[in-house]
């Protein structure tokens, strides 16, 4: 989300094999389908974007 690219591109960049990121995205989407669940995601991966862009920012 910091570098404005895909998900395959943030694993590539964040050393996570392909296979494992499309095992995760498959758990993932089925668990967002719950009520509440994937505004939750959201949050959280907003939260981890705000971080990384913080500690690139201070590097």
């Amino acid at each position: 989300m910091t570098r404005g690219g895909s998900r395959a591109a943030a694993a590539r960049y964040l050393g996570i094999a392909l296979g494992a990121l499309q095992s995760a995205t498959v758990t993932i989407r089925a668990w967002q389908k719950m009520p509440g669940n994937a505004d939750a995601y959201q949050d959280a991966l907003q939260r981890i974007a705000e971080i990384a862009a913080a500690t690139e920012a201070s590097s």
